[in-house]
């Protein structure tokens, strides 16, 4: 991703909002995701990128 990509979505009544499908494939997103709160905002990541991450660390294939 080689450009910034926003777009506005409403917060609905349960407090959910849709991460567009453009975004959720460009990312790789899974049904399954992680949501960290941090200081400069919100991260969304796949819940296994920890796992993904430190295998290719240690030469795991």
């Amino acid at each position: 991703m080689s450009k910034n990509v926003g777009i506005t979505k409403e917060i609905d009544n349960l407090g959910r909002i849709v991460i567009p499908k453009e975004f959720r494939n460009r990312l790789g997103l899974e049904r399954e995701v992680e949501v960290i709160l941090m200081r400069e905002g919100v991260l969304i990541r796949n819940s296994k990128y920890e796992l993904v991450m430190k295998e290719k660390e240690v030469g795991v294939k």
